[in-house]
């Protein structure tokens, strides 16, 4: 059983009232858990203000969608998610998986389907979706196995979701773990997986997102730029924000910041949740094509290694018409056909009246005018005939 680090769990991501960069500190020790969140996110984070999801939710908040998140676990009390987390299955022990004493798994459930709330901007992208929490890691030890990995995919399939969001990777290929993405697959699922953080120690090729029906997703910054964590590869799909990302934890309301590709893969999953919603139709694949050719691509030849096809777009990725989807897309609404314009009847009678009526005006005004001179001038004379003078011989 080969086992993978789990770097997306080695590190606690912390806020204070006022909300500090994310701070990479260990997880408590002797397998303790998290404290809840103690900042608030007040104004809207710069990731929901650049993808703007809430341009789409008159047609779709995901409603109808469940999203599987493979992960540690996911905490269904915490406010912005209570009454959409379901009991999940814990592949890495028994029973089930909706609490969560690392955090990690609420903080990605937390992008994908975070409802609004009083007091705070963070919102998820598909703030109707349903989360089925899967855990792959158990508290007493936070490392992961690629077999358990496989297991929760399997799981999250059979239990009907239609989005599976895997923040975790290895850089060794496993049979099972291929075998399992096969499976999502075959029963229609879209998988997005994180692309990993090691671009800085060597940029090894990753599992799962490197398997060709993954989506692999990297990080950008605020700026749009790469960021220099981010993995990169001829199998990146696509980029969302990772860097100083905000979210909401276990054990209470507030939010953490943190940064990573574990985070970048979620908004692209949640907008998988949004498509999937309005054009239930469309297949797995088709989803992921849709993904791609809405997305702001850069200005590289794509796919960029580093950039992928660009930074996911909510907005487009629903709305977008797409000719290639054929019958499965949007209906498209024919213009009706273009006819001629009408030659103009030409109007035989109209000229003449007019230099008649032309002519009429010049021999009346005169004649208009001298009677009038000629009725003041009765006026005057009290309408008595003039007096003639006469001249005898």
């Amino acid at each position: 059983m080969r086992r993978l680090p789990a770097a997306l769990l080695a590190a606690a991501l912390t806020l204070g009232p006022t909300l500090p960069a994310h701070a990479a500190t260990p997880l408590p020790p002797g397998g303790g858990c998290l404290p809840a969140p103690q900042g608030t996110a007040p104004d809207i984070p710069w990731p929901q203000r650049q993808l703007a999801p809430q341009r789409v939710w008159d047609l779709t908040k995901g409603q109808g969608i469940t999203v599987a998140v493979v992960d540690t676990g996911v905490d269904a009390h915490t406010p912005q998610l209570a009454g959409r987390v379901l009991p999940g299955a814990d592949v890495a022990g028994s029973g089930t998986a909706d609490d969560d004493c690392y955090g990690h798994g609420t903080f990605v459930a937390g992008i994908i389907a975070a409802a609004p709330a009083p007091g705070t901007g963070f919102t998820g992208v598909a703030p109707e979706a349903t989360i089925l929490p899967i855990r792959v890691t158990s508290p007493a030890d936070s490392t992961l196995t690629s077999t358990a990995l496989a297991n929760g995919i399997r799981r999250a399939v059979d239990a009907g979701a239609r989005v599976i969001n895997v923040s975790a990777s290895t850089s060794v290929p496993d049979a099972g773990l291929a075998a399992a993405v096969q499976y999502a697959e075959a029963h229609d699922v879209v998988v997005v997986a994180s692309a990993a953080n090691g671009a800085q120690e060597g940029d090894p090729v990753t599992y799962p997102a490197s398997y060709p029906t993954v989506l692999a997703v990297g990080a950008v910054d605020s700026t749009g730029q790469h960021a220099d964590f981010s993995q990169t590869g001829p199998y990146l799909a696509l980029v969302a924000p990772g860097v100083d990302v905000v979210s909401v934890g276990p054990r209470g309301a507030g939010q953490w910041q943190g940064s990573g590709t574990s985070y970048a893969a979620p908004f692209v999953a949640g907008t998988a949740a949004l498509v999937r919603s309005y054009h239930p139709q469309l297949s797995a694949a088709q989803v992921r094509h849709r993904l791609e050719v809405t997305a702001n691509h850069p200005a590289a030849a794509l796919p960029d290694p580093a950039l992928g096809w660009g930074t996911v777009n909510p907005q487009a990725a629903v709305t977008a018409v797409l000719p290639e989807e054929g019958a499965a897309g949007a209906t498209v609404v024919a213009p009706p056909p273009a006819r001629a314009a009408a030659a103009p009847v030409r109007d035989e009678v109209g000229p003449v009246l007019a230099i008649l009526g032309v002519l009429a005006l010049v021999v009346l005004i005169p004649g208009a005018v001298m009677v009038s001179r000629l009725s003041a001038a009765g006026r005057r004379r009290g309408w008595r005939p003039a007096r003639t003078a006469e001249r005898r011989p």
